[in-house]
């Protein structure tokens, strides 16, 4: 007997039990379906986090002071003097400070929360900041404090009907009247609007109420540094360490800093730790699919004795006996594969809708799923086929 010819007998075994089939790769569809859609949203939300990280350039880090027990010196905060003086080291393109404030903003008669970052026109440049219209803040309009405001388009949109109709538009902070010059694209999240309506917007630092650069002390400043590859940012990162302990009368390591390429390294470390936690659960539920698979193998087995006798009495050999149950349950789980595959493929695509998260297909991901689905076939479906194929043809003659 062929290949062929046992693999259309299984075929013609399962779609006479068609229901029994179906409720046996349950757990192998859930495993599946899981590993897939876990995989493919974490390459995504990998590859989304990273490209956001990468936005701010290859010399972009993070310096903030050292805390002890999550306390941190007041002594060591940075000043505004500081980063006056740290903007004009060898290999800095710029550095800043901010400071953030919550306001009910008024436009005309209509009130929203608007959360205010009080920062220095080296921002944009520091952030690849893309703008809708308009421009962020300039120089000398953040020297002569002048009340200038950028906006995100989804407040321009929702409250002048667009972005380029928002510039010159007046809003209403903290009893102050600031003019729209940019309007900087929305970045959506997962978590946007969790919190209420609520947007963002960026203001010269000394124009914002409530907020004066020349009293400042920063928890944390961003730096650009011309930095052309890692070791090149790490020595300088190693250098603004040294300059800014020195001018604070401590030593370097009360400083921490924190680079783009850490950053990414991180997040690319935490999504593989996430795969393979939520992967081996999913690991479970296959296993408790391949003993489905078993149970209703085994079952199969007594239910066809006669049968197993009569192809064993007109000669079948135990070796054809063992592959037609086999193939059996390989094609169980193999089905089981690729529905679960597809499944969440389907999910993932969903969840990349939702979140604006891109859609990947995780190749090894889909291959992975249809060897284990294999195996599983063939581990679970080993036991069943061996009893079989080790039946007496007389005993299984007279089995009722």
């Amino acid at each position: 007997m062929t290949l062929w010819e046992n693999l259309l007998i299984a075929l013609d075994n399962l779609k006479g039990n068609k229901m029994r089939s179906l409720l046996t790769i349950i757990g192998i569809v859930v495993g599946i379906a899981a590993v897939v859609t876990v995989v493919s949203i974490g390459q995504a939300g990998q590859t989304s986090l990273v490209a956001e990280v990468a936005q701010y350039g290859d010399g972009y880090f993070v310096l903030y002071p050292a805390s002890r027990d999550g306390n941190v010196d007041i002594n060591l905060y940075i000043t505004d003097a500081d980063l006056q003086l740290l903007r004009k080291m060898e290999g800095i393109v710029a550095a800043m400070g901010s400071m953030e404030r919550s306001f009910v903003a008024k436009i005309g008669t209509k009130e929203v929360n608007v959360r205010v970052t009080g920062t220095a026109s080296s921002y944009s440049k520091l952030s690849n900041m893309k703008m809708s219209a308009g421009q962020f803040f300039s120089s000398s309009e953040e020297r002569s404090r002048q009340r200038v405001l950028v906006v995100e388009s989804k407040f321009a949109e929702t409250y002048f009907g667009s972005a380029g109709a928002a510039l010159n538009q007046k809003v209403n902070l903290g009893g102050r009247l600031f003019r729209i010059v940019g309007v900087t694209k929305t970045e959506e999240s997962l978590f946007s609007g969790l919190g209420g309506e609520s947007y963002r917007a960026f203001a010269p630092m000394n124009a914002v109420p409530g907020a004066d650069a020349s009293s400042a002390r920063f928890g944390f400043i961003e730096v650009k540094a011309s930095a052309a590859n890692e070791d090149e940012l790490k020595e300088i990162v190693r250098q603004v360490k040294q300059w800014i302990a020195k001018r604070h009368n401590t030593e370097p390591d009360k400083y921490m800093a924190q680079t783009a390429y850490e950053v990414q390294g991180q997040v690319k470390q935490v999504f593989s730790i996430l795969q393979v936690i939520i992967g081996s659960i999913a690991g479970i539920s296959l296993f408790v699919g391949g003993i489905g698979v078993m149970n209703i193998m085994l079952v199969s087995v007594t239910e066809r004795t006669r049968e197993i006798g009569i192809r064993k009495a007109i000669g079948a050999t135990p070796g054809l006996i063992m592959a037609q149950f086999i193939i059996e349950a390989v094609i169980l789980s193999l089905a089981g594969g690729v529905i679960g595959a597809g499944i969440g493929l389907l999910g993932s695509w969903i969840f990349s809708i939702i979140t604006q998260w891109p859609f990947l297909i995780s190749w090894w991901a889909l291959l992975l799923a249809v060897v284990f689905s294999t195996a599983v076939g063939v581990f679970f479906g080993l036991y069943p086929a061996n009893k079989a194929a080790r039946m007496q043809p007389i005993e299984s003659l007279r089995y009722e």
